[in-house]
């Protein structure tokens, strides 16, 4: 059995296990100065990930006393070389690159891979020499592969006596080797590896287009696991990765709408909820900063650039209210129909179109859907609401009625909606808040499928909308108006039977007149107050 001499270093408290490699020669000569040379392989019970692997060759002279010997130790995979040390004269390193003379003596002006050699002088007999050397795996191998070979002088003839002396494999100066190799298992370890954004200088109230890249730099597969992306602290985004396989990379985006100015920092965090073990669990979080550039700034940059362009425009809404934001752009030019299309359907607004009277150029359209009613108005129309919403085109002015004509608003509601709160899909309407009332639009129904009612409403313009269904009931207004058209009708009568008499019977004429008029008097408050009454009940059901 070969000498085995320990590692003197190891990177954690697991027993280390202790891997013979014989290197014994048979049919050993008398006269050889050494019969036998034995290497000693010292790792981890399991080698992980990024961990090192400590490799321990030790030969023995079994013959008379040498001169010199040397202990080679050569990595064809370029593993890295951590450290190493030896009990001969030196140790050195030998990097790929490097200028070295092959079996046959000619010079190689760059090695393939690196070696370490140990030498040793004046090797006496019985006498064990050990070579150590901390090794760090390939990123994304599955074992660490080296080459073991030694050599001592035979003083009597001059010669070097090699182990081995024919083997299956050489290196790359022509001797023959022992090829061993450590297997390595391995976690998972997702690193975020790049977080880019576009546009690089955002401006205040535009659309800003996130990058992440993920990989999974451990030796293992990981699992499902999701993403979250914080700005200024607040969570922006929330996503799902499928499981990635070990070496191996992917990316996802998502958009941000840049409400206010200055300086942003966003953190990336993978495995958020520690789904699964990864290797190393200290390198899941990666933050950037960016700065956003003030509207107020930009748009005071020069006229020519705003003159062109219908802008990316903004919102007053508060983001507070804001649920949910998709943005849609086009080029809005004169005599060309503009559609902007919602494909993410992220809100209820599929889309909107209208055909332009002058040319705005490159145009951002933002639709809102709104937590509560848009700050912007004091109170909604009565109706059950389906969902409160904003559509903003363009810098303001963009699409006014001087600007545009046959716009449309295309949207859609759940049938889900419209079954659990008993709603007649014909009775859906889109209304818009406009010059501070509430303008019902002509909505008509314009398809459905398995889950949604389509509809499309005309709009002399854009700005805060409610989907509602009204309910079947008249409106209490109207009735209000018919029962006091009533009262005023029946008046009439009595009046017209008064101016019927003759003129002579003035006692009798002013006593009708008094009469009417006291019936009047009597009958209004009473048909008013019923108006009343009835069109509070018809507002309590609705609202109910």
């Amino acid at each position: 059995m070969p000498y085995n001499t320990a590692a003197s270093e190891t990177n954690s408290d697991v027993k280390l296990a202790n891997v013979d490699i014989d290197l014994s020669e048979t049919d050993v000569i008398d006269s050889v100065v050494s019969e036998t040379i034995g290497a000693a392989v010292y790792i981890e019970g399991e080698l992980y990930n990024n961990e090192y692997a400590t490799i321990s060759v030790t030969t023995k002279n079994n013959g008379e006393k040498s001169s010199e010997g040397h202990i080679i130790v050569a990595f064809p995979n370029n593993e890295e070389i951590l450290s190493m040390e030896g009990s001969g004269d030196s140790v050195e390193l030998y990097p790929g690159g490097s200028s070295i003379e092959g079996k046959d003596g000619i010079e190689i002006d760059s090695s393939e891979y690196p070696f370490v050699g140990l030498v040793k002088s004046g090797w006496e007999t019985g006498k064990n020499e050990t070579l150590n050397l901390k090794i760090k795996p390939n990123k994304g191998s599955d074992e660490v592969v080296f080459l073991v070979r030694a050599a001592l002088k035979n003083d009597a003839t001059g010669n070097y006596e090699r182990y081995p002396s024919i083997s299956d494999d050489v290196d790359q100066q022509g001797w023959y080797v022992y090829k061993k190799s450590i297997g390595i298992s391995g976690y998972p370890d997702l690193i975020i590896e790049d977080i880019s954004w576009e546009p690089e200088n955002p401006h205040e109230n535009e659309n800003v287009t996130f990058k992440v890249t993920l990989t999974n730099v451990g030796l293992a597969s990981s699992g499902n696991c999701n993403v979250k992306c914080y700005l200024n602290g607040n969570e922006i985004s929330f996503i799902p990765v499928s499981g990635l396989e070990a070496g191996s990379t992917t990316f996802f985006t998502f958009n941000w709408i840049s409400t206010n100015s200055g300086s942003m920092d966003l953190k990336v965090v993978v495995d958020s909820e520690d789904q699964f073990f990864e290797f190393n669990e200290e390198n899941n979080e990666e933050e950037r900063i960016f700065k956003v550039i003030s509207s107020t700034t930009s748009s005071s940059s020069g006229s020519s650039s705003s003159s062109s362009s219908g802008g990316t425009g903004g919102s007053p809404e508060p983001a507070s209210n804001v649920e949910v934001k998709e943005l849609a752009q086009q080029f809005i030019s004169n005599g060309n129909h503009a559609k902007f299309v919602f494909t993410k359907n992220a809100t209820s607004i599929a889309y909107i179109e209208f055909d332009p009277k002058k040319t705005a150029g490159k145009t951002t359209t933002i639709v809102e859907t709104l937590k509560e009613k848009s700050t912007l108005v004091t109170e909604l129309p009565s109706g059950k609401v389906y969902e409160n919403t904003n559509i903003w085109v363009g810098n303001e002015g963009t699409a006014s009625p001087d600007n545009i004509e046959n716009a449309v608003v295309g949207f859609k509601v759940e049938k889900t909606w419209i079954k659990l709160n008993d709603v007649d899909s014909s009775s859906v309407k889109l209304w818009k808040f406009d010059d501070g009332n509430w303008v019902e639009l002509s909505t008509s129904q314009t398809g459905e499928d398995d889950d949604y009612v389509y509809y499309e409403a005309d709009t002399p313009g854009f700005s805060t909308f409610s989907i509602m269904a009204l309910y079947p009931e008249e409106d209490p207004e109207s009735t209000y108006r018919a029962l006091a058209n009533s009262v005023e009708d029946q008046d009439s009568e009595v009046v017209s039977e008064a101016s019927g008499e003759k003129e002579s019977d003035v006692t009798g004429s002013a006593t009708r007149e008094n009469n009417s008029g006291s019936l009047k008097k009597v009958l209004l408050p009473v048909f008013m107050l019923a108006a009343v009454i009835l069109a509070g009940y018809l507002i309590s059901r609705k609202r109910n």
